[in-house]
């Protein structure tokens, strides 16, 4: 999302097409047709925005003249009505609370339903895929061996992969419900947020060397120097089927579940010693 701020800002523009912003406070004293996108800036809205407003570290607020015709989103900032005054907004409102609410309504929602806001659903995705990408790029900088040698072994054991993760899955799950239900909370909780931390970790691990090995797969490439594009290729194909309505669900589970299983038989990537006799 910062990155595509950076492109507009960089980007020349029409007065009337909308304000882009990095780090520069926003000051709409005259009507806009267009959005308005602020990073790491506060926005003033004294006169009527036609389109949205977005806002990322920052906060918005509103003068008496003020409003917004379309949407409007702040992350890590605060919103600040006019005094005696209605928020000036005909669109939706997202704030991190409201983004949860709508996370948690998904989680529920069953895949072969259709979604009534199937554009911030779409948004969403797109955020966390670049997280995804971004975390997985930072540990292959800093893990680049142990990465490697995960995807390797998952390349020589794919049937271990995925047996490792449904066994791994459930034997951390069943360890944690039974942690929870046995022992007193003092140290069921202390155990079962150690457990969760865990198959987080596992599954962060082990999609990013999934990623590393379809892309090499894919590019047919193994030196180090090539493992950040590899890494990226293999990402970008499995997150563009992520994207498929209906089918992309099941196959980000799927991948999670192998993730999982990469990790745990490759044990994070270590080495496997063989000591002679």
């Amino acid at each position: 999302m910062i990155l595509a701020t950076l492109l507009l800002a960089a980007a020349p523009q029409a007065a009337s097409a909308g304000v882009v912003s990095l780090g520069r406070n926003v000051l709409v004293a005259q009507p806009v047709e267009g959005r308005v996108v602020a990073v790491l800036s506060n926005v003033r809205v004294e006169a009527p925005v036609s389109g949205d407003v977005i806002v990322w570290g920052g906060n918005v607020s509103f003068g008496p003249q003020g409003e917004v015709r379309g949407n409007l989103s702040v992350f890590l900032g605060e919103i600040v009505p006019s005094p005696g005054r209605n928020l000036p907004v005909k669109g939706t409102v997202s704030t991190p609370g409201t983004l949860l609410g709508f996370y948690l309504s998904e989680m529920e929602r069953a895949p072969w339903r259709a979604s009534s806001r199937q554009g911030t659903l779409t948004g969403l995705r797109l955020i966390v895929l670049s997280v995804w990408l971004f975390v997985a790029l930072a540990l292959l900088y800093a893990f680049g061996s142990p990465f490697a040698r995960a995807a390797a072994c998952a390349e020589s054991d794919w049937s271990g992969a995925v047996a490792g993760g449904i066994l791994g899955i459930l034997t951390l799950f069943l360890a944690a419900a039974s942690a929870l239900a046995i022992l007193p909370a003092s140290l069921s909780v202390p155990i079962a947020l150690s457990v969760a931390a865990l198959l987080v970790a596992a599954k962060i691990f082990g999609m990013g060397a999934l990623f590393l090995l379809i892309g090499q797969r894919l590019t047919r490439k193994v030196a180090p120097a090539a493992r950040p594009s590899s890494l990226a290729i293999g990402f970008l194909l499995l997150a563009a089927v992520s994207l498929v309505p209906f089918v992309g669900e099941f196959v980000w589970i799927a991948a999670s579940v192998v993730a999982v299983g990469i990790t745990l038989i490759s044990r994070f990537g270590t080495p496997r010693y063989r000591v002679a006799v």
